[in-house]
């Protein structure tokens, strides 16, 4: 027996082209050839594993064989070993199976056996597996199921229970039902999007240009403290004709975009713009940014929230042309900018050096107060 019967495997079974001895191979329990074997920890005595659950289920927690409590373990490897030598006819030979299989390939085999019986769910009639298929072309009780309508019935009920004018009707019923399904699923679907498209509707996007601050023509002005919801720190800023006035050969003249703002920011040294007050986010989409004196000049861009660093990206900008820096940083509460490195461009050996002009700042989701908007101590 194997498996399927839960019990070990008579000895008969064992071809005779065998030439293991399988003397030591006996379970101690059912007395026959070990199936499935697990062994007891203390002694190493191998059982088959089912005849050890029924031990296990109608005695106390004790080895059969050294009375000790019984701890599983696997089967000692030589046992198993042995075990893959043997070759065993099928449990099925009495009804006309001729296999001999490997020990290992018993189970498989027997449970996919076209030898042994099975009954039709139809007719009740027990036959052999193999043979369940031609029986089936031709039983009438045979269960059915229409796979356009999805009925169910059986073979000999075609006539009156599954017409033509029945399926159509099934399927247009079930079609209606499928219709009524998706249709609850689309005004879901829109139920979603509309509060999607307000929720994207109520995003508020500004631009930063520096337009509004009071007029830098004549001198460099520092940046208020708070100006568009922001506070701003070592960063000034500058008119255009200042800029052509007196630094006429900096990369500050054609910083300027045409139609854009009169004036740009700019910083020389570590900058940083935070939001105010101080326990609200921002999102940072993008900045526009060049070089004022130096070529190669290395802008790295951090941005914290809660004082912790969770951003960094670093450019080299271009001496004089504006270059737009995506970023896409969201629920942030500061950026810091550090210039460094580069080397004087032509003609501006006598500049400052590392100077950066800040042309725009493009922000998301920020919501601002009229007090917010510009703010001097």
């Amino acid at each position: 027996m194997t498996s399927i019967q839960q019990k070990g495997i008579s000895s008969e079974r064992i071809s005779q082209s065998t030439s293991v001895n399988v003397d030591d191979l006996e379970c101690s329990i059912c007395r026959d050839l070990l199936w499935k074997p697990v062994a007891c920890q203390k002694c190493e005595t191998p059982f088959c594993s089912t005849c050890m659950n029924r031990w296990l289920a109608n005695r106390t927690i004790t080895c059969p064989t050294c009375c000790n409590t019984y701890i599983e373990r696997k089967c000692p490897p030589f046992v198993t070993k042995v075990l893959s030598h043997l070759q065993i006819i099928c449990f099925y030979q009495a009804n006309g199976c001729q296999e001999i299989l490997p020990y290992e390939a018993l189970d498989k085999h027997e449970i996919e056996c076209g030898y042994q019986f099975a009954k039709c769910p139809g007719c009740q009639l027990e036959m052999l597996k193999k043979d369940f298929v031609t029986h089936k072309k031709s039983c009438e009780l045979v269960p059915m199921t229409c796979r356009d309508c999805k009925l169910m019935y059986k073979r000999n009920e075609a006539t009156t229970k599954h017409t033509e004018k029945i399926c159509l009707r099934k399927q247009l019923k079930r079609l209606k039902h499928e219709y009524k399904e998706s249709r609850g699923a689309i005004q879901k679907l829109n139920i979603e999007l509309r509060e999607i498209r307000h929720l994207y509707s109520s995003i508020k996007q500004t631009v930063i240009t520096f337009e509004d601050l009071p007029s830098a023509a004549k001198n460099l002005l520092h940046m208020p403290n708070v100006y568009k919801g922001f506070r701003w720190t070592k960063i000034s800023y500058m008119h255009e004709l200042l800029a052509i006035k007196k630094y006429s050969k900096s990369g500050y003249v054609s910083s300027f975009l045409p139609g854009d703002s009169l004036h740009v920011a700019f910083f020389g040294e570590t900058a940083t713009i935070s939001i105010e007050p101080p326990n609200e986010t921002f999102s940072l989409v993008s900045i526009m940014a060049c070089a004022a004196w130096n070529d190669d000049l290395e802008l790295t861009i951090t941005a914290y929230r809660k004082s912790i660093e969770v951003n960094q990206h670093s450019v080299i900008l271009l001496f004089g042309r504006p270059q737009r820096i995506m970023l896409q940083w969201k629920n942030i509460d500061k950026v810091v900018f550090k210039p460094f490195g580069g080397t004087a461009h032509p003609g501006c050996d006598e500049g400052p050096g590392a100077h950066v002009s800040l042309t725009q700042l493009t922000i998301d989701d920020l919501s601002l107060s009229s007090s917010d908007f510009l703010t001097f101590d």
